[in-house]
């Protein structure tokens, strides 16, 4: 028996078994179910995955440092990041301690005026401020030099963070929680920073006898998503459960998100998340402070909730404004230099680009062209700041390293990075990365950049009943993405061009019922569709639209395909 056949068996076993539609046990045997007893884990969890968090190395003394804090009666400053990990690890470490009667007060980073991380004049600050205790979070592994001055001064440091070490050892600091520590033996090291504080509340509420901290899982859901850390068994129970307790949240904050930006609807997932909410929370952070955000987490006011998120909202606008602007101008810069003749990466700079939408700039970018892309903001003092997004078959960390020594910081991985370079050597590391990108047999132009997709399906196997299996397997989201089908010749039908360069359709296969579809950015396609008799085979992720509170089904499509 081949594999094919092999697999279709088992899915009509998990059908047959688990009583689930034969599409949703072909998509489970596709993501990697090999039995019966794999699909029903996949689809329901197991809460015996959440671990004992005493098991994570030092957790005992963490426990003890903040106890003795408070037995002293003194304040605990949080120092977090500016993104949406950092800012629900500071929320909810915030709330926690304030339920056990300890004092807090917290500081962000500026992307602008700080950069990333602990800095000395942020130390500096707190102590002015009257800090005696300081526990970094979602930070301060990589914060060697920063914690020695800190501990110079007196200060007592614990470090919460899930980041690598650096090759600099270990900061000297009184307690430090990361499970990516060599000698520690906790069973998930993909724990983020707000999974990580969640862990340290849970084991100070288990010392003192509290009620259970689920309170907080919907924070925690926040921060794992946005940061997309691998969906590990842990990580998917705590986000999952926490995904459910957003819609009955106990902070001002999420709900008036959940009412506003979800329209309260019963079912939020992982896709609203990332999509809907994330974007909203980090915009302050990526256009110049992210407290704002932090604020509305903490908010503990009904009254004030709804204009927080409106100044958000306001920044999330500006946050579009400037990443349209750019990428735009980086196309632009594209077209003037190479024509047609586009060479395998790209490395694109423009001055003073704004450094908070250039990640996001590059990832349009190297989609639009598919070729690896770094965009580059050249600063006025001579040097440039650069984010790099790939694509398939082209690996960014081994690039760069490739290339250190002309860069004056530089980290990542394959297919997202960043680094610093003088702007006098940008164009010598043009050159020989193209070089080097052929020495590595990357050539774009053979390389098929199709959109993947799970499983090919009949239009005609989409009802709500399996639209309802799909959010069991919630969270999706970093190595668990949403489910993407495809469908073959399908016929469009109400076709027409939405401002944006969007197109909205109904499409339907072989007598099936007709389903609204849009295709975001794809406005370009409509004379193809047109050319082809509106018949075209099409990926899609099959979504809820929720208009007034009623839900319908919405194929989001993600790529066409045209017999000529």
């Amino acid at each position: 028996m081949d594999l094919g056949n092999m697999q279709e068996l088992l899915a009509s076993t998990i059908t047959s078994e688990l009583k689930v539609p034969h599409v949703i046990a072909r998509l489970l045997v596709k993501r990697g179910c090999t039995s019966v007893a794999e699909a029903y884990y996949m689809l329901f969890g197991e809460k015996n995955g959440i671990q004992d968090p005493f098991l994570m190395l030092d957790m005992n003394e963490a426990v003890d440092w903040v106890l003795a804090v408070r037995d002293r009666q003194e304040k605990i400053f949080i120092f977090g990041d500016y993104d949406l990990d950092g800012l629900s690890s500071v929320a909810l470490l915030t709330r926690g301690l304030k339920e056990i009667g300890i004092a807090t007060e917290w500081r962000l980073p500026n992307r602008f005026s700080s950069g990333y991380g602990l800095s000395v004049s942020a130390i500096d600050e707190m102590i002015e401020a009257g800090a005696k205790n300081i526990i970094t979070v979602d930070t301060g592994i990589t914060a060697v030099t920063e914690i020695e001055y800190a501990k110079s001064k007196g200060l007592q440091v614990m470090v919460v963070d899930h980041h690598q070490p650096s090759g600099d050892g270990l900061p000297a600091c009184d307690v430090l929680l990361d499970p990516h520590r060599e000698e520690d033996s906790y069973k998930n090291e993909e724990l983020c920073g707000v999974g990580l504080s969640y862990k340290l509340i849970c084991a100070l509420f288990s010392r003192l006898g509290l009620s259970s901290a689920e309170k907080f899982l919907d924070l925690v859901a926040l921060g794992t998503l946005a940061d997309l850390v691998p969906l590990t068994e842990e990580n998917k129970m705590l986000t999952r459960s926490g995904l459910k307790k957003m819609c009955h949240s106990d902070w001002y904050g999420v709900q008036e998100l959940c009412r506003d930006v979800l329209n309260m609807h019963s079912f939020i997932g992982g896709q609203d998340v990332l999509f809907r909410i994330a974007p909203i929370l980090n915009a302050p952070g990526r256009m110049g402070c992210a407290d704002a955000a932090l604020h509305l987490l903490l908010c503990d006011d009904p009254m004030r909730a709804p204009s927080l998120l409106a100044s958000l909202k306001e920044w999330n606008v500006l946050r579009k404004k400037k990443e349209a602007e750019i990428s735009e101008a980086a196309i632009r810069w594209v077209h003037s230099r190479y024509g047609n003749d586009i060479p395998s990466v790209l490395i694109i700079d423009g001055n003073d680009w704004h450094l908070g939408v250039i990640g996001i700039v590059a990832a349009k970018v190297a989609q639009e062209f598919s070729r690896p892309t770094a965009i580059l903001s050249l600063q006025p003092d001579g040097t440039a700041h650069a984010s790099a997004r790939s694509v398939l078959g082209f690996n960014w960390h081994k690039a760069l390293f490739e290339f250190r020594h002309l860069f004056d910081r530089w980290g990542g991985h394959a297919n997202a990075a960043g680094f610093s370079i003088p702007v006098s050597e940008i164009e010598s590391f043009r050159e020989q990365l193209i070089l080097f990108a052929a020495n590595q047999n990357f050539f774009p132009d053979e390389c098929e950049q199709k959109t993947s997709f799970d499983i090919l399906v009949a239009l005609s196997e989409l009802d709500e009943a399996v639209m309802d299996w799909i959010l069991k397997m919630e969270p999706y989201g970093g190595s668990f993405p949403y489910p993407v089908f495809k469908a073959e010749k399908v016929k469009i039908h109400k076709l027409r061009e939405l401002r944006g360069n969007h197109l909205q359709m109904e499409i339907n296969q072989n007598g099936s019922r007709r389903f609204s579809a849009i295709a975001f950015g794809m406005g370009n396609q409509k004379s193809k569709i047109e050319q082809n008799n509106f018949e075209a085979t099409v990926v899609f992720e099959p979504t809820w639209n929720v208009y007034n509170r009623k839900r319908s089904i919405q194929l989001a499509i993600k790529a066409m395909e045209f017999e000529r």
